[in-house]
């Protein structure tokens, strides 16, 4: 009767065993799949982020070679997906500011700032683009 015993709790001892080693390999999946998912999700923003730089950016290059009296209301939103960024510029650059990410566009000459809103790009001589 005693050996019917130590099999029974042998049985159970692998059981738990086994049990145990599936709980750990599946919560290393999961680390790994939060890992992948949360930098996908990071990537997306930064490229969004990098499509609205290059739409501000031809923007104003194109402000930049028509004729004066060129005038152009865009709105820059307060956030871009899920992804809270900031917009500053620099003499010839566009700074998008997301995390520890600076993603640069070169831009011509303008007076004013771009800023998130409401944003009206004019051309009022041959060289000057005013952003109000």
């Amino acid at each position: 009767m005693s050996i019917i015993i130590r099999k029974k709790a042998q049985v159970a001892v692998e059981f738990i065993f086994i049990v145990g080693l599936a709980m750990i390999v599946i919560l290393v999946l999961a680390g790994v799949l939060y890992y992948l998912s949360y930098n996908y999700s990071e990537e997306k923003n930064i490229n969004r982020l990098r499509d609205l730089g290059y739409s501000l950016q031809s923007e104003l290059i194109l402000a930049s070679e028509v004729e004066p009296g060129y005038e152009r209301t865009i709105i820059i939103p307060a956030k871009v997906g899920s992804a809270d960024y900031s917009i500053s510029q620099t003499d010839n650059d566009l700074v998008i500011t997301y995390r520890q990410a600076e993603l640069l566009f070169q831009i011509p000459q303008v007076n004013g700032n771009l800023n998130k809103g409401s944003n009206t790009i004019s051309k009022t001589d041959a060289n000057t683009i005013v952003i109000s």
